[in-house]
C-alpha cells in the first residue's frame, strides 16, 4: 500500500543524464549512487530515492530508453514533489509519468498530502488502534526488514522515526488530528527542506543508526554523530521554537567532543529515548537470528575460501559467523568442537545448537574463544567469540543462549507499508 510515481523517456546519452543529474545534486543537495546500468538520487533517508535505468534501443547511436520511479512512503509528501521536481529538470524527452497522487499534473500540495498522505497514514493509525492494549510483540511499521531488528516491548511499535506506544499514535490523531502525528511519523511532510525536515532526519538517524559510540572509533561513528548534530543546530537556527531531544542531542556532542551551541529551547518530550542500538539488537544471518549489543561496528572479514560476518565493538569480544550448505539432506554437527571445555547442546525451534571454549593466544596473550555451530534444516553455521577475559566468555555465553533459527515461512507480525 505504498505511495509512489513511476515513469519512462529517452534520452540522448548515459553520460548526459549523469552531468545533468551531477549537477542538479550539488544545486539541490542530494547524494548520487551510479552504476553501469543507471542512477539514484538519494533526496532523503528512508528509502527517499529517486531510481533511474536506462538501456540503448535497437539503433545503438540513437535515444536511449529510461525508466525508473520512486516510493514515496513512509518519507512523505515533501519527498514526492522533490522527485517530481526532480524528473521535470533531467534531460528526459517524451517524458511519460504515472503518479497515483496525480501530484505531477496538479501540482497541489496540499491536495496530495490529504488525499493521499494523510489516508495512508490514517490506514496505519488504525491497524494500531486495532492491536493496542493485546500485549502485540514484534510490530513494526515500514521498517526494513533487511536491516537489524530492535528488541521487542509489548504494545510498542517500531519505525524508523522511533518506538511509539500504540496507543500513544491513536491519541494523537484524537487530540491534533493527523497533521500533528504526520508532522512526526513522516521524516519529510512539508513542502521544502524546513527545520521539521532537518530535525525529523536527525531524529531517525538518533533511532536507526547512531551506535552511541565516540566519534574517534570509527569514520562510521564520526560520520553519523556529526550529521545528527549538524542537522539539529540547522533546525534550531530555522525556527528556534521547535521542540528538539536536546538532551540526546547533548550526548551526542559529548561522544563527538563537540561543544553545545544550542541556545535554550522547548525538549521534544517523548516517552521512549532514542536509539534502537542502546539496547541489544538481533541481526538475521539466513536462518540465523543472532542478538548482540547495538554498538557493535559489523563488517565482512574475507579468508581464502570464502569469509565471515564480524562484529566488534573495537574492545570487547569479537563475533564471527560463516555460513555453509549441505547439497543434499538436513546438515549435521561436526566433530571440531569434541575437544572443547564445557561443550552443551540444545534444541531449538527449527533446529539445533552445540558449543563449547578454549583458551587461545595471540602473541602471548591468553585469550578465550567460544565456538559453536548451529544447524537449520541444510545450513550449517560456525560462530567464534573470542574474549578477553573470562567475564566476556560469560556474556558471551548469555548471548549464545539467545541465538534462534527460523524457517522460510517464519514471518514477524509486521506491516508492510
Amino acid at each position: 500500500m505504498s505511495i509512489g510515481l513511476s515513469f519512462t523517456g529517452r534520452i540522448d546519452s548515459p553520460k548526459a543524464l549523469l552531468e545533468a543529474a551531477q549537477t542538479l545534486a550539488r544545486e539541490r543537495d542530494c547524494h548520487l549512487k551510479v552504476g553501469e546500468t543507471g542512477l539514484k538520487a538519494v533526496l532523503c533517508p528512508m528509502g527517499g530515492e529517486l531510481g533511474i535505468l536506462w538501456r540503448p534501443a535497437e539503433d545503438p547511436a540513437g535515444p536511449w530508453l529510461v525508466r525508473g520511479g520512486c516510493i514515496s512512503t513512509p518519507a512523505g509528501a515533501g519527498l514526492h514533489r522533490a522527485a517530481v521536481e526532480l524528473l521535470d529538470s533531467l534531460p528526459i524527452r517524451g517524458l511519460t509519468v504515472e503518479d497515483e497522487t496525480g501530484f505531477y499534473r496538479h501540482r497541489d500540495f496540499q491536495r496530495m498530502k490529504e488525499e493521499h498522505f494523510y489516508p495512508w497514514l490514517r490506514t496505519l493509525v488504525d491497524v494500531c488502534s486495532q492491536e493496542s492494549g493485546k500485549g502485540v510483540s514484534g510490530m513494526q511499521l515500514c521498517w526494513d526488514l533487511e536491516q537489524y531488528a530492535p528488541r521487542d516491548i509489548p504494545d510498542t511499535v517500531i519505525t524508523p522515526m522511533g518506538r511509539f506506544r500504540l496507543g500513544e499514535l491513536v491519541r494523537t490523531v484524537e487530540q491534533g488530528g493527523i497533521d500533528a502525528l504526520a508532522g512526526r511519523f513522516f521524516l519529510w511532510n512539508d513542502r521544502t527542506r524546513d527545520a521539521r525536515f532537518y530535525r525529523n532526519r536527525a531524529i531517525n538517524a538518533l533511532w536507526e543508526r547512531c551506535y552511541f559510540a565516540p566519534s574517534a572509533r570509527s569514520g562510521e561513528d564520526a560520520a553519523v554523530n556529526g550529521a545528527i548534530l549538524d542537522d539539529l543546530e540547522r533546525a534550531a537556527r530555522m525556527n528556534p521554537a521547535l521542540p528538539l531531544p536536546r538532551s540526546a542531542y547533548e550526548e551526542v556532542c559529548a561522544l563527538a567532543q563537540r561543544d553545545a551551541v544550542l541556545l535554550q529551547g522547548p525538549e521534544l518530550a517523548e516517552e521512549f529515548l532514542p536509539g534502537y542500538r542502546k539496547d541489544l539488537i538481533t541481526h538475521g544471518i539466513g536462518a540465523l537470528r543472532l542478538t548482540l549489543p547495538g554498538s557493535y561496528l559489523s563488517g565482512w572479514e574475507p579468508w581464502q575460501n570464502g569469509g565471515a560476518r564480524l562484529w566488534t565493538d573495537g574492545t570487547g569480544p569479537v563475533w564471527r559467523v560463516s555460513a555453509y550448505r549441505v547439497r543434499e539432506g538436513e546438515a549435521q554437527f561436526t566433530e571440531n568442537l569434541d575437544a572443547l571445555h564445557g561443550v552443551e547442546g540444545r534444541m531449538l525451534k527449527g533446529g539445533a545448537l552445540r558449543w563449547g571454549w578454549k583458551e587461545v593466544y595471540e602473541d602471548a596473550e591468553r585469550l578465550y574463544q567460544a565456538q559453536c555451530e548451529v544447524i537449520a534444516g541444510p545450513a550449517l553455521f560456525f560462530l567464534t567469540v573470542t574474549c578477553g577475559s573470562p567475564e566476556e566468555l560469560v556474556q558471551a555465553a548469555e548471548l549464545i543462549g539467545m541465538i534462534s533459527v527460523v524457517n522460510s515461512a517464519a514471518r514477524e507480525e509486521t506491516v508492510h507499508t
